[in-house]
């Protein structure tokens, strides 16, 4: 009795013996399930135009580990080749080693960081086998497109009082170059704040969205503004405020709509007075920082050139003089812009906050896209794609798009709902004891996936 005690195995042992059985067990499943839908498929099929040829095997990486199924292929009489109705009605690609499901992961903890092969190791630690090379990951991100700049069809631009421009750049390592950076440029709108719950003193951007361009500033607008001329409608009566550092090509967003206002983002505004005052005492700084953060640009270029008549390095001197010319040529970017839109133009600024949510935002991205990595253009592009589908939950349907004319929209034939062909009721699994899912018993048994595992309990 005691040796038997002194062999039990741990708790992790145990875990990890049964997570593997049961990755081995709904391999079985799966494998029983596709192949009783492709079956269904064949008899429900439009016979004048699928005609049906032969069975092939694909295999298909999953999350329960490798799974080999046999599906039907077919000629389109229509347009004179072959298909797999499996591959169609299902949205996946026999030709892929990895399903869907593995590659939105895969996609997903890419676009997070910190590398290809740390996904890589990632998988392995948690199911037990290498799902695919570092390579293989960074393809897969590769395919990732851009953000459309058109509306879908059947959507119309949005009519709003007050746009948010949040307006950044992040200069990033380039590959193979002989300039050894670049600037991606970023653009963040949003339509306000909003408390994050009733009660809270934090508060989120409202229906925030983004878009990028490595293209000069020119050419980053004229995509930028054509989205959100797209996405919304906006006339003269539409206020713009883009908030952003001192880059021209930032200032020069406001040529782009009727009612723009540039303002300086309050963020980079301190950052430059300590750089440029670093000569100056903490008294002298702190009363140029006490009129920024005052709104008060008057104030501001007094402080300022209080401390351009004590300083005495000549270049420095130089660099406080710029910073005091350029707040005197941009008075209002100094200012509160809701003192602006409230007193010149009108404007209820209820519910308005001060604006620089762009730096938060900015973090995300160089934490991934920076940290002694250098990119392609394409490496650089897709995955800064990749991180946006993600932060506007459209990663699923950007993979999805990205994976060829196999995955086009079906049109061509309306077959019964997916839903329909689960009341059927799947093989009958063999060797299972006989337990309780809550699922099965709960207000979730009327759910698609519910009535899979009905079905396969023999509960159907």
């Amino acid at each position: 009795m005691n040796n038997d005690i002194n062999n039990l195995p741990t708790l992790k042992e145990i875990e990890g013996n049964l997570f593997q059985e049961l990755q081995n067990y709904f391999q079985l499943i799966m494998v029983s399930l596709l192949e009783d839908v492709d079956k269904w498929l064949m008899n429900n099929r439009d016979y004048q135009r699928y005609e049906n040829r032969e069975i092939q095997s694909c295999t298909i990486d999953t999350m329960f580990g490798s799974i080999t199924i046999k599906r039907r292929i077919y000629r389109d009489r229509y347009k004179g080749e072959r298909v797999a109705l499996l591959d169609k009605y299902l949205r996946f690609n026999g030709s892929d080693s990895i399903s869907p499901f593995l590659t939105e992961l895969m996609v997903d903890w890419a676009s997070r960081g910190p590398s290809y092969r740390d996904v890589r190791d990632r998988f392995i630690d948690l199911l037990g086998y290498q799902v695919s090379s570092h390579e293989t990951i960074r393809q897969h991100v590769l395919k990732i497109q851009p953000k459309e700049v058109e509306l879908e069809p059947e959507k119309k631009p949005k009519k709003v009082d007050t746009l948010f421009l949040e307006v950044d750049g992040l200069h990033i390592s380039k590959q193979n170059s002989s300039r050894k950076s670049r600037e991606i440029k970023f653009g963040i709108v949003h339509e306000g704040w909003e408390k994050r719950h009733p009660s809270s003193n934090e508060y989120s951007l409202v229906n925030k969205s983004f878009w990028h361009s490595m293209d000069k500033g020119e050419n980053f607008w004229e995509t930028f503004s054509r989205y959100l001329y797209e996405h919304y409608d906006i006339t003269k009566d539409t206020q713009v405020i883009i908030n952003g550092d001192r880059a021209p090509w930032i200032r020069s967003g406001v040529e782009y709509f009727e009612s723009a206002m540039y303002t300086y983002d309050r963020y980079h505004l301190k950052k430059w007075i300590k750089e440029t005052l670093n000569n100056r005492t903490e008294e002298e700084r702190s009363k140029v920082i006490q009129a920024a953060d005052a709104n008060d640009p008057v104030e501001l270029v007094v402080a300022i050139a209080e401390a351009e008549k004590e300083e005495m390095d000549p270049e420095k001197k130089e660099e406080i003089a710029d910073m005091r010319l350029f707040i005197l040529e941009n008075m209002d970017a100094f200012r509160d812009y809701r003192e602006i839109l409230r007193k010149e133009k009108g404007v209820d600024t209820t519910g308005m906050r001060p604006m620089g949510a762009a730096e938060s935002n900015m973090n995300f991205f160089a934490k991934r896209l920076k940290g002694g990595y250098s990119w392609s253009a394409a490496g650089v592009d897709a995955m800064t794609s990749a991180i946006i589908h993600r932060f506007e939950e459209t990663l699923s349907k950007a993979i999805h798009d990205s994976c060829g004319p196999g995955h086009a929209k079906r049109k061509e034939k309306r077959y019964p709902s997916f839903a329909t062909l689960l009341t059927e009721k799947a093989s009958k699994a063999v060797g299972v004891i006989k337990g309780h899912i809550p699922a099965l018993v709960k207000d979730d048994q009327g759910k698609p996936y519910t009535r899979v595992l009905r079905g396969l309990a023999g509960l159907s």
